[in-house]
């Protein structure tokens, strides 16, 4: 196993590269390629036990850089209540671990227009918003594709800073939903600065079916131009690494991921 000194300390993996497995066999692989810190679904660590989780970080010398929550949900009155109770239990959960950041996305909006969702959401999440503040814990919304309009109202950057504004939550950078924005330059200067999470991964000319995320530097994102201007706009949190599809399966995880440390590290300036 590699020690923790020789880990890239800004790089995480996160679970969802992996194949299933419990969540100590997911915390030695992600030590042993090499990553500072991993990224567990809420599952991972539900069906582990948060405190042999605890333990488990500590015996890998492994920090977390996200929970991944998954959608939110405020289309309904009983959406907004079942999904509050359920991230005030992830933020308990993110507490006791000291986990910095949760990721997840709004939930979709129904019958509700995009300004009509916005400000549901913004006002469905505020409980939970604050319980994160006390708890110390930055609530983090991803933006995701449009073919997941079900699970997210956010899906260009500018959009997604707009709705952490509104709702005094964090903002998650994940690229392969984003790298083609119009506008990526000037949502990256504007927002970059306060996000709390950067998930990376490639896009390779001619996927056409999701999931179809490819090892970063494999392909058209530019992530070469990218990763640089996130880091001059002041980020200086984890960037995770969030590859998955066939292209990763036919490669095999563990070289898919071995390779995208190296090629990832080679574009974090400082590293």
């Amino acid at each position: 196993m590699n020690t923790a000194t020789s880990r890239h300390p800004a790089i995480s993996i996160n679970t969802l590269c992996l194949a299933p497995a419990r969540f100590d066999h997911c915390a030695v692989q992600v030590a042993r390629l090499g990553a500072a810190a991993i990224s567990p679904t809420i599952d991972d660590v539900a069906g582990y036990g948060v405190a042999k989780s605890a333990h488990l970080l500590r015996d890998n010398e492994l920090a977390i850089a996200t929970l991944t929550h998954r959608a939110f949900g405020f289309a309904t009155r009983e959406d907004c209540n079942a999904a509050r109770k359920r991230l005030s239990h992830t933020i308990d959960m993110a507490h006791a671990l000291s986990a910095p950041t949760i990721t997840f996305t709004t939930g979709g909006r129904g019958d509700l227009t995009w300004p009509e969702a916005a400000e549901r959401f913004a006002a469905a999440i505020a409980p939970c918003a604050e319980l994160a503040r006390q708890a110390g814990v930055k609530l983090s919304l991803e933006p995701t594709s449009h073919l997941y309009a079900d699970a997210s109202i956010a899906h260009r950057l500018t959009d997604t800073i707009a709705l952490v504004r509104a709702a005094g939550i964090h903002l998650g950078i994940d690229i392969f939903a984003c790298w083609f924005d119009s506008d990526i330059d000037r949502a990256i200067a504007d927002g970059a600065g306060d996000a709390a999470l950067v998930q990376v991964s490639d896009y390779a000319p001619g996927d056409r079916a999701l999931p179809c995320r490819a090892v970063p530097g494999d392909g058209m994102a530019r992530l070469d131009r990218l990763i640089p201007q996130i880091h001059a706009a002041g980020f200086q949190g984890y960037y995770d690494i969030e590859i998955f599809g066939p292209r990763i399966a036919d490669e095999g995880a563990t070289t898919a991921l071995a390779r995208a440390i190296t090629q990832l590290a080679a574009l974090i300036p400082n590293a």
